[in-house]
């Protein structure tokens, strides 16, 4: 059981980091605080 939990816990840890890396990647390809808004915005709806 503890193995099982161990495995959500990093597969979340990683979900999280990737999900950082992805709104890193918006913040740095946009040209105004409302682009990057509005691209985060439809990233976390999907």
């Amino acid at each position: 059981m503890d193995e099982d939990m161990n495995a959500v816990e990093l597969l979340v840890e990683k979900t999280e980091e990737n999900q950082t890396r992805k709104i890193l990647e918006i913040l740095n390809s946009c040209k105004d605080l409302e682009e990057a808004q509005e691209k985060v915005k439809a990233l976390l709806n999907k």
